[in-house]
């Protein structure tokens, strides 16, 4: 790829901790005319909205309001980022319902007024955006600018999500519940359909015994059924069921 494209990016290789990182992120993100900066991801299947680890040059009060009222539920761009692979433009008429226009012109007061999400899929089912926000509602002059910058702006998502690596798995690991041995080994039975007699006659122990390790793995992946444990550790890839 030519010098003139890599190059605006290199602060972002250049990095050597994560502030400085997103630091790198935000200034290449106020380059290309935009306010504001997000960055989030959910990097593992299974993982909740609420476990995404999320970098952003957003009001903190408003932050705070969408995470307590679990706005991501109602936010159109979350909706088209999910499923879509392409970047959005949107603008107040993206948030068409009512609950969703109450939602735009909160976030407006907080400088969010109109951007362009740039969908993030990884390689390991990772899902994330890459967020560039205006604080005023240019119109077609945002449009313009935005066609006109886009293949970089693909790139820097492109990048900022390669030179983030390093950042997720370390966050990865502080996520993910750590299991003992012997609930490892409860838990992949269970994912491949044996009842809790079943496992206690593999572990040569009591029935209690083995409802003693399954309540610790329900209570640390937050589940109320030893199946929705096995089904979420095997989204996250901590266990094979085959």
């Amino acid at each position: 790829m030519p010098r003139q494209f890599i190059e605006p990016m290199s602060s972002l290789w250049r990095a050597t901790d994560e502030n400085s990182w997103f630091e790198a992120l935000a200034l290449l993100g106020r380059k290309y005319g935009f306010d504001h900066t997000l960055y989030a991801v959910i990097p593992r299947p299974g993982m909740r909205f609420s476990d995404a680890y999320v970098r952003s040059t957003y009001d903190a009060d408003w932050r705070q309001t969408y995470d307590e009222r679990s706005l991501f539920r109602i936010d159109p761009t979350v909706a088209h980022c999910l499923a879509q692979t392409s970047p959005l433009l949107w603008t107040s008429s993206h948030f068409s319902e009512r609950n969703q226009q109450e939602m735009y012109e909160e976030a407006c007061q907080h400088g969010l007024c109109t951007g362009v999400c740039l969908p993030i899929h990884g390689p390991k089912q990772e899902v994330g955006m890459l967020c560039l926000v205006r604080s005023d509602s240019p119109g077609h002059t945002l449009d313009s600018q935005v066609q006109h910058s886009l293949p970089m702006l693909t790139l820097l998502r492109d990048v900022a999500f390669d030179t983030s690596r390093r950042f997720l798995d370390g966050y990865t690991e502080r996520l993910v519940p750590k299991l003992t041995p012997r609930e490892y080994e409860c838990l992949k039975w269970t994912a491949q359909g044996k009842s809790t007699w079943e496992i206690a006659k593999i572990f040569g122990c009591s029935e209690a015994t083995v409802n003693f390790h399954m309540t610790n793995i329900r209570s640390k992946f937050g589940v109320s059924s030893r199946s929705a444990a096995a089904v979420k550790a095997t989204r996250m890839g901590l266990i094979d069921p085959d």
